[in-house]
């Protein structure tokens, strides 16, 4: 998700035809973006939005926080390397030109990116449920940030069909025995689970507490792996 969300420039500078100026900078800027990158088409169609978005906070606030058509410009400039101010104005002025769609379709993006399918209407439960500073969260985060998988797994009570759709995926199982599992794992172990760092184990009582759960709704305990 958060390299969807890192535009190429976004800026400010001087008034008037400066920030017309900048207002083209910025859309020509996100349309230079490279066809392979992830998300590439769906931030193209967002440009003239988030070029007229960013420019609403006019000159003086947008210089303050280190976005100048000079950075705009600048073939190394990166998002990342704004001040707090900075990075706010480049994230709101997205979210700001976002429909729950296109929320939804990120999310899809994102999980084929990393070899996972998510239904359409998984992906759009979590982007109609998120707000607006979970979404803020989820994009500035780094690539599996505990914070963000929280935000996820938070969510789940509202969202099964993620977790389900992720079960009858990696477990190869039927979806009534996705449905069973998700709604038996608890809370705090689901938390638990996503907090173990990679090349970590899951402490004894979670296992346990994760094999009764799919055991239960009829899970074949091997196709747990």
């Amino acid at each position: 998700m958060a390299s969807l969300f890192l535009l190429p420039a976004c800026g400010g500078g001087d008034s008037g035809d400066g920030l017309e100026a900048l207002a083209d900078a910025i859309e020509s800027s996100i349309n230079d973006v490279d066809d392979d990158e992830v998300g590439a088409d769906l931030l193209k169609g967002k440009a003239a939005c988030v070029a007229e978005k960013a420019i609403a906070y006019g000159a003086e606030e947008l210089e303050k926080n280190g976005i100048t058509l000079e950075t705009v410009n600048d073939p190394d400039f990166d998002p990342e390397n704004l001040p707090e101010g900075g990075q706010d104005i480049v994230i709101n002025s997205t979210l700001d030109c976002l429909t729950p769609s296109d929320m939804a379709e990120a999310i899809m993006l994102g999980a084929a990116e990393e070899g996972d399918e998510i239904s359409m209407d998984a992906a759009l439960c979590y982007a109609e449920n998120m707000s607006r500073e979970e979404w803020r969260v989820i994009i500035s985060s780094e690539e599996d940030s505990d914070e963000a998988g929280a935000i996820f797994l938070g969510l789940i009570a509202d969202c099964p069909q993620l977790l389900v759709e992720i079960f009858m995926d990696d477990m190869g199982i039927d979806r009534s025995a996705a449905e069973c599992a998700v709604e038996a794992l608890s809370g705090p172990l689901l938390a638990s689970l996503a907090s173990v760092g990679e090349g970590e184990e899951p402490d004894m009582e979670a296992l346990v507490e994760l094999f009764e759960a799919f055991v239960g709704c009829g899970v074949d305990p091997e196709m747990m792996g």
